[in-house]
């Protein structure tokens, strides 16, 4: 849900136990004391309940469209709510007078002046239309009345300074905020420059050694599938010298991305040199670590490329799977020994450590 919403939402909430709180005097009032049954339900509950829900209702459906006109619906109706428990509970006034700030105490918290403005205003001329025209607020002396209207007056100015405060600490908030996450990016970026080879979108060399350190250590301690893929592109120097660097670069990058579309979550893929690869194989059989790397292969075998019509580019890898005893030295050998006997044997072909 969108935050402001939920700050909207909050405010209905406190509208319902506004409403709730009113009603329950309201009933005590007439389970307590001697009063005609009938006109005081009528009047003094039933009527104030229902239109009281129906602002509440109404503002519900408002806030759903959660425009800029908003936040003035929910202090309209929040003023029109503390009319109602003002005229319902009037016998005691002096005591339900400051309910005329609530409006204004509302629109702080949406760091609006002109909302603040607005909420002073109907506040304040609610109260001179009731104060004039409804019969029990007579007896308000004029002092009372003139004291009254200043405090309303005084609340407002204060909710003015009020707003501005909390307005410019929000927006230093925010400013924080927003350096602190341009920190975290380029940190974010800083790391990927260490680890990533950005051409490939692989992790580079210094990244594969170390967590190839990391995953031996762990296999000596807890045995578990470990294998080792290495991959070098056959005759790539000739690709260069007659299709341009260009497309040695297209060649590099379209590699890189059949091995990451081949590989799963646990696998490890790096950029081990200029045309050479290392992928790691983790929590998998010896078997499927080979068909995924025969898979590889014979995607970029079939791979047309659009700026090289009629050049066919080949890979020769070699695999060695990790047994008990082994170094990461030995492991790393191993594969690419079979990598040197690939080659040997005529490339464009996946050769096992038996």
């Amino acid at each position: 849900m969108h935050p402001k919403k939920i700050w909207y939402n909050h405010i209905i909430v406190y509208l319902w136990i506004a409403i709730g709180v009113s009603s329950s005097i309201t009933l005590l009032n007439l389970f307590f004391f001697n009063m005609a049954t009938l006109p005081y339900l009528l009047e003094r509950f039933l009527l104030p309940l229902v239109l009281e829900i129906f602002i509440v209702l109404v503002l519900k459906w408002l806030i759903r469209s959660n425009t800029e006109t908003t936040p003035y619906y929910i202090v309209i109706g929040s003023q029109a709510i503390v009319t109602i428990l003002f005229i319902v509970h009037y016998p005691v006034f002096y005591v339900l007078l400051p309910l005329f700030l609530m409006p204004v105490l509302i629109s702080v918290f949406f760091l609006n002046l002109k909302l603040t403005n607005f909420a002073f205003c109907l506040s304040l001329s609610l109260f001179i239309i009731i104060k004039l025209f409804f019969t029990p607020l007579a007896i308000m002396t004029p002092i009372e009345l003139t004291s009254f209207v200043a405090f309303l007056i005084s609340f407002y100015l204060l909710s003015r300074e009020l707003t501005k405060r909390f307005s410019v600490v929000y927006s230093d908030m925010v400013i924080s905020v927003e350096k602190e996450k341009e920190l975290l990016y380029r940190n974010i970026y800083m790391e990927k420059l260490t680890k990533m080879d950005l051409a490939t979108n692989l992790y580079n060399h210094k990244t594969f050694h170390e967590y190839l350190d990391e995953l031996v250590s762990q296999c000596c301690k807890q045995t578990f599938n470990l294998s080792l893929g290495l991959i070098d592109l056959d005759l790539f120097k000739g690709i260069n010298d007659r299709q341009g660097h260009g497309n040695g670069d297209l060649v590099i990058s379209t590699t890189a991305a059949i091995i990451l579309n081949n590989l799963e979550a646990n696998d490890f893929a790096a950029r081990y040199g200029g045309e050479e690869y290392a992928v790691i194989f983790t929590e998998k059989s010896p078997q499927a670590c080979l068909e995924i790397l025969e898979q590889i292969r014979s995607e970029l075998e079939s791979t047309v490329f659009d700026t090289m019509p009629g050049e066919v580019v080949t890979m020769s890898g070699g695999f060695s799977t990790f047994r008990s005893g082994m170094s990461k030295t030995d492991l790393f050998e191993a594969a690419d020994s079979c990598l040197y006997a690939a080659k040997k044997n005529g490339r464009n072909q996946i050769q096992s450590a038996s």
